[in-house]
Formats: structure tokens, sequence, C-alpha cells
């Protein structure tokens, strides 16, 4: 059978599936984290995480209808019996038309700073939330041959329905809204009805908001609270069922408080931290957002008060949990593996039986230092070796002959060279040696790797090329949705190439395909910077200096003093000073253009400080090595400025942003420049 599908093509298909597919396409893995499983037990959890991280995927796990489809398919739940029951009910916010709620004022000549914006919108996200409540326990309840009922303990009875429904409309909770309904259908239209008219007017669709919407207006998270109150005195729900309630998208509600004539700086967020911090034992929230989304003051609606992590809520960040660990690989190349193989079958191909990684198989392994430093000198040595004028002759001979045969060790002994006549003018050793390929130098070496091959590639107006297994992992960054765009790419290019298609899963071992690929995608998610309207054009900018400075340091450094130059550090000491550098560079990790982590520096006297980085898969656009094996940049608050100056970036601006939208610090995954005075070797 000939598979002509690109099975990559659509990136975000857990988002749109039906509940079905997603029991085929969902991986496990992120579930064997301790930390993951937070998401199915009681507590409020704000699951944060960069664009195409998985965070919709785990709280689509959620949903009734991926129960009754796990169950149907008899395919094992995949949740540890712990936490393997709940009722779940939600809101995409967009998806469900709270998004309108920044299309027209509500009331004539209200003000824009008017706070009834948000308790109008906290009224509608109740009505609907607690409308999905109901509609879980419908969609659970009717799934009889699955046996839902009972593996979660649901009783319903038309007579208990009408009952339950008779009690909660009478409930002061709606402030009179709701008139006394005949039975649970009638409480079911009521609900429906009010989220309409929400809808119609907020669309233009009626002239006036109804009366009744603007004497109404139910108190924040309070219906959702006393629904589930009701539907356990019922016995509906038994009292050790949890109950959880998504909110995701949570980061569309910044676009909503910067609507023009609606300046609520973080009203309309500050509902939702709100019903966080009510703390209520009677049921959890689920609040899935981007990093830069979630205020550090954390400040709920009508108050100065403020949440508390730990007290109202946990953080899960899913970017942590994936993140490659200090001395392991972490979870990510597990999970990318199961998402890999399940993506190829339902793309209607056949892996191998015997393919110990289906990854590896598909792109081969990463192409040695040795081949690459020799597909990037081509047949000539010009411009592998940078030869000075007071050099031994012997040893440039001896270096220029050896370029002829191993262009990188060549490289690396130029470098060696280059240090041991850094403090004599004359060498005593002998170069045959090779010392620097002896096992006693293996981290010399190591460390130097990248930054050789880049200056070949430089000395050769070569561009580096990515290629492998190695390469594809760790250009992805750690996020799945990075992962899945290099798939894509390079498979759009073995389709283009008009390689012959079978069901069989093909071995895509072409370089060029896979850099070609995989340069695409660099300048994707680099022109996608650009795109985000909340200082996206800044941090593109800011970017593409820093990427230029870093990789003039690492083609400059002939001595290969300084091989962790894809990278810079800044003490805390200097970050807590400059605050306005610091809160910037915070928002380039929220967003995604850098990466950062704790390290404790070699040179004691500054302290603990983070290192950041390129986000991974910008690198192939920038010629950098994405490889972090060594010290980066010991860097300082001054020279960030200057970075900052060359990028046209005014950080009075930035900071007037970063009042509204304050990150909170993302978690943090070292070559020094001349100006900090440290010297290495």
């Amino acid at each position: 059978m000939s598979v002509q599908r690109n099975p990559f093509v659509d990136l975000y298909v857990t988002e749109s599936i039906s509940a079905d597919t997603f029991v085929k396409v969902f991986s496990t893995a992120l579930l064997d984290e301790a930390d993951t499983l937070a998401l199915y037990q009681p507590g409020n959890v704000i699951l944060i995480g960069l664009q195409g991280s998985g965070k919709t995927a785990l709280l689509n796990l959620l949903k009734p209808e991926v129960l009754i489809a796990y169950k149907r398919a008899n395919v094992a739940w995949p949740l540890p019996e712990r936490c393997a029951r709940f009722i779940s009910a939600g809101i995409n916010l967009s998806k469900s038309g709270a998004m309108d709620f920044g299309q027209r004022p509500i009331e004539p000549n209200m003000a824009s700073e008017d706070r009834r914006y948000a308790l109008y919108f906290a009224d509608f996200l109740n009505y609907w939330i607690v409308d999905d409540l109901l509609q879980s326990i419908e969609t659970l309840t009717s799934a009889t041959e699955e046996k839902i009922s009972e593996f979660l303990g649901l009783k319903v009875s038309s007579e208990i329905l009408d009952s339950f429904a008779s009690d909660l409309a009478k409930n002061r909770c709606w402030l009179g809204a709701l008139s006394a309904p005949e039975n649970y259908s009638a409480l079911r239209e009521a609900l429906d009805k009010r989220i309409l008219e929400y809808r119609n007017f907020l669309n233009y669709n009626t002239d006036q908001l109804p009366a009744s919407l603007k004497s109404t207006k139910t108190s924040v998270g309070e219906p959702i609270s006393v629904t589930v109150e009701l539907l356990r005195k019922h016995g509906i729900l038994p009292e050790d069922l949890p109950v959880l309630i998504r909110i995701d998208q949570f980061e569309d509600l910044m676009g909503l408080e910067e609507v023009t004539d609606q300046k609520l700086r973080v009203e309309y967020r500050a509902v939702v931290y709100k019903m966080l911090g009510t703390r209520d034992s009677r049921l959890s929230y689920r609040v899935g957002a981007r990093p830069y989304a979630v205020q550090q003051d954390f400040r709920m609606l009508g108050t100065s008060s403020v949440i508390e992590e730990l007290r109202n809520y946990t953080i899960v960040d899913i970017d942590r949990i994936l993140r490659r660990k200090e001395h392991s690989r972490g979870i990510f190349p597990k999970f990318v593996e199961d998402v890999f193989s399940k993506r190829l079958i339902e793309g209607g191909y056949e892996p191998p039986p015997n393919a110990k990684s289906l990854i590896s198989y598909v792109f081969g392994k990463k192409p040695r230092p040795e081949d690459r430093a020799r597909n990037y000198a081509k047949e000539s040595v010009d411009g592998v070796i940078d030869r000075e004028p007071n050099w031994p002759v012997d040893a440039a001979k001896f270096l220029n002959d050896l370029a002829r045969s191993n262009p990188i060790s060549a490289k690396l002994g130029e470098a060696w060279l280059r240090q041991k006549l850094r403090n004599k003018p004359t060498t005593d050793f002998d170069i045959s040696k090779c010392e620097w390929e002896s096992p006693k130098r293996k981290w010399w070496k190591k460390e130097r790797i990248e930054q050789a091959l880049l200056q070949i590639a430089a000395g050769r107006k070569q561009r580096m090329v990515w290629a492998g297994d190695a390469d594809i992992l760790s250009l992805s960054g750690g996020n799945i949705l990075v992962f899945l765009s290099i798939c894509q790419l390079i498979w759009a290019e073995h389709l283009r190439s008009g390689a012959v298609t079978t069901s069989e899963v093909p071995e895509i071992h072409s370089r060029i395909l896979q850099d070609l690929g995989i340069q695409q995608a660099s300048e994707y998610w680099y022109r996608k910077l650009r795109a985000d309207p909340n200082g996206g054009d800044d941090r593109h900018r800011f970017v593409s200096v820093l990427a230029g400075e870093l990789r003039v340091s690492l083609r400059d450094d002939k001595r290969m003093s300084y091989p962790g130059a894809n990278g810079f550090s800044l003490s805390d000491r200097v970050a807590e000073k400059d605050t306005e550098v610091s809160l910037f560079l915070d928002l380039c990790t929220a967003y995604g253009a850098l990466t950062v982590s704790r390290h404790t520096p070699k040179v004691s006297s500054r302290g603990q400080s983070k290192k950041w980085y390129l986000f991974p898969i910008l690198s192939p656009y920038f010629q950098l090595p994405v490889a972090h094996t060594k010290e980066p940049v010991y860097s300082n608050a001054d020279q960030i400025r200057k970075w900052l100056e060359k990028a046209n970036i005014t950080l009075q601006n930035i900071n007037k942003i970063n009042q509204r939208q304050k990150s909170i610090e993302a978690p943090v995954q070292q070559m020094s420049l001349p100006f900090d005075g440290v010297k290495k070797s």
C-alpha cells in the first residue's frame, strides 16, 4: 500500500481530533512524572508551558469523552489508581466565546476601567462551567455499555435530577436569575439561554444587554461550588469523587485586557485568580497557561489580596518536566519516541518490528564530527587552518598536512598551538604527538568540537549542517511542537524529492533533506517571535543582535579559550539591581526566545547566577552550536544594555508593559567576555 500523506502535517492534532483518535495518539509518557499527576488529584493547579508543550493534551485527558473512548476501545485507562477517578468540566477560553467580551462595551458610557467588565465576564464563566459540568454528568451516565457510572459512582434518575434542579435554581447564589424550573431539562435550557444572551449581545445581534443580566450578576465561582455541593447532597456525585474544573488558554485573557477601549490591566485574569483564592474544598481548578500570562502578584478581583503558591495553588511546569536534567536525559526522548511512533501508525505506516528507536531508524545517527568537518572542508584545506606568520615552520606544515586527512583534528591542533604560544614566543613541544587527541585531554577536545566545526565551516564559507537523531532532539528544546514541526518539514522534503513511498516506514538518512527541513523549521520559529503583539518585534531584534554577537565571538576566538560562547551568564546580584534588564530577559524566556537555567560559576565572586541561551531551534538560523558544553559568557547589565541599544529596544517602554505583564520567573535550565576580566584557557 502506498502512503503519500505526511504523518506530521497536523501539528496540533491532539487539540482538534475526536476522543477515539485521541486514545490512539496521546502519549502516556508524561504521566510517569509525579508532578504531572497532580493534575488529576484534588487541589488547584496552574499548568504552565510554552506553546506546543502538551498542556492542552494533558487537560483533554480530563474530558469525559476521553474516558469513555478509552473504555470503549478496551485500552487501559493510563492514570494510576490513586488518581484514576474524577469528574471534570471546564472552558476553553479561545473556543467558548469568552473572548467576545473584547468586541463591545457592556453598557453605554461605561468607563473603560469599570470593574463591571470583569464581573460580567465572571458571570459568563459561572454559567458556562455549571452548564458544562451538568453536560459531563449526562455524557458519562449515558455511556451504559462502558459502565462509567459504576466506575465513578454516579447515580442519576429523572426524579433525582429534577429534585436537584429545583434546589439549585432556588439557591441564592443565582441572585434570582433562575426561576424555579419545572424539571432538570428546564434548568439546562435556562443556563443555555443565559449564555446565548451574552453571545448575542457581544456579537451585536441585539441592541441592548438584557436587563436581567445587569441585575443578577453572580459572584466569582460561587454557583460552581454550590452546584457541586448540591450534586453531592442529592447523591448524584459520591462524596469522594474529585470535581476538577478546567480553564484552558488562560493567556488569551491578556489580549482581552489589552483591547483599546478596555484597559483593565489584569482584571480578567484576576477573576480566575479569585476562583483559585477561595480554597474551596468542594472542587479544584486546573488553569492551562503560557508562562508569560501568569502574574507575579496574583491579585484577586476586587481586592489587594493575592493568591499564594502551595496555599491556594501549585504550579506544574511542563517545560521543566520535559527539559533535560543536569545529569540525565530526562523524559523528553521517551516522550517524543512515543509520539513519533503513534503518529506514524496513525498515518498508515507499519513500523519495523525490531527498531529499538524509530527516530533513529528514520533519521539515522548524527554524523561524526570528523565526517561533518570533511563535508565542510570538501577537497581543499584552504580556510581550514588560519596560519600565523610567527608559527614554527614544522608546526604549521604538520597542521596543514593533517587538515587534508582530518580537518577537525587539525583545527583543534591549531587552537592547541595558539594556547601554547600564548605565553611563549617559541614552542618546545612536538606538535606531531597530537596531545589534544590524548585521552587525558578528552574534555578539552569535547568542549571545543562544535566551535571547531563552526570555524571550519566559516573559513570555508560553508553553512553548518544539522542532521541525525541527536540533532533533532537537541534542537527541539524539550518542546513537542518544535519536534513535530521539524519532522513535518523533513518529511515534506522527503516527499518532494520523489521518493517511492509505501506503508513501510522510510529511512530518511539524507543529510541534505534533513538539513533543509531543519533550516526551514528554524526560520519559521524565528519569524514566529515577531508575530506576537506583546513585544515580539523587540525580542525578534534582540535575538538577532545577541546571536550575531555570540557567533562572531565563537568564530574569532582562534585559541578556543571560550567554547561556551553560545550563551551568557548574569549573576543574581546584577539582575536584582537592574530590574529592567532582568524583566526583559524573563519575558524573552517566557515567550520562548531564550532558555534559562541556574548555575554556579567557577568564579566564586559572581555568586549564584543564571545562564541564558537561544531557544535551541533558533540555532540553525543563526549558525550557532546548540550544545552547552562549557561555561557561557560572564556578562553584566551594561553589556546586555548595549545589545538592547543595538537592537533599538527602549527598556522604559518594555518596563511599562511589564507592569501589566510581569511573568513568573521561568524555571531555570558559562566563556567570559573580556569586559569581565576573567581569564580562561
